[in-house]
């Protein structure tokens, strides 16, 4: 399918700065040019001409693959099951699916190279992203502490219902406020990590059913929009951390 229509309708974005592509600094203030992706490929076997932009988490961990035959690319996701072929010109962007049509990869195709093979690749979750942010360390161990982010959730067509909320099986808990941006884009910024950001309205979106709107109060955002987006991390005095603890941004929304 067309890029940009479907599954991939919806951006995040980084905060901080056209040119911050670091989670620990993306502490509000100007969008950045990064995108957060679902999941990140290592590749094992790449082709040239092949680069992907993003997979969903929808595809979780496993050896995958996109084979390219005449110009037209097949994903098979880690579940083994393949999709159906999409035929991809130079300079065009693509989202292949699997037999499921939830597990996706965003692709584009670089003029000039051969595009031509199959690239095998392992689909990665991220650590100490902008959502899980760092290790806590001892000292915020035994105290507690409490953290923020900011990114930016954008519209890359007419989308409505958006919904956010986050799960994780640690002892952190989790919060989201939104914040519409200024006449420039821009939302506010925070010194620090542990500088709580001014005059929002936090709440505990845990499940689908107390997830937060992004963009107006029903969701719906066009085209090109922007907002911010704000997430809080409490994790409790004398807690005990796990070597890995498993956070899950979920995003939910009707594309137009």
């Amino acid at each position: 399918m067309d890029a940009f229509t479907g599954l991939d309708s919806v951006g995040l974005y980084l905060s901080g700065g056209a040119t911050n592509y670091s989670p620990a600094d993306s502490l509000g203030g100007a969008q950045s040019a990064k995108l957060i992706r679902g999941m990140l490929p290592v590749y094992s076997s790449p082709v040239q001409g092949l680069i992907i932009e993003d997979a969903t988490p929808e595809n979780e961990e496993g050896s995958a693959s996109i084979a390219i035959v005449s110009g037209v690319a097949t994903y098979t996701p880690p579940d083994g099951l393949a999709g159906t072929g999409v035929a991809i010109a130079a300079g065009e962007r693509k989202v292949l699916t699997g037999n499921d049509d939830t597990k996706a990869v965003r692709i584009y195709r670089e003029a000039g190279k051969t595009f031509l093979g199959t690239a095998t690749f392992e689909l990665k979750d991220a650590v100490n992203g902008v959502f899980a942010m760092a290790n806590v360390p001892n000292a915020d161990r035994v105290a507690g502490s409490t953290v923020y982010r900011a990114i930016f959730v954008k519209a890359l067509k007419d989308v409505d219902a958006i919904l956010c909320w986050i799960t994780t099986d640690g002892q952190s808990t989790y919060q989201l406020a939104t914040e519409e941006p200024d006449s420039n884009g821009d939302i506010q910024t925070i010194s620090d990590e542990t500088v709580e950001p001014a005059g929002l309205a936090w709440e505990t979106a845990d499940a689908e059913s107390t997830g937060i709107p992004v963009g107006d109060s029903y969701g719906n955002m066009l085209e090109d929009e922007t907002y911010g987006l704000w997430i809080k991390r409490t994790f409790p005095p004398a807690g005990t951390v796990a070597p890995l603890e498993a956070v899950e941004f979920h995003l939910q929304f009707v594309a137009g």
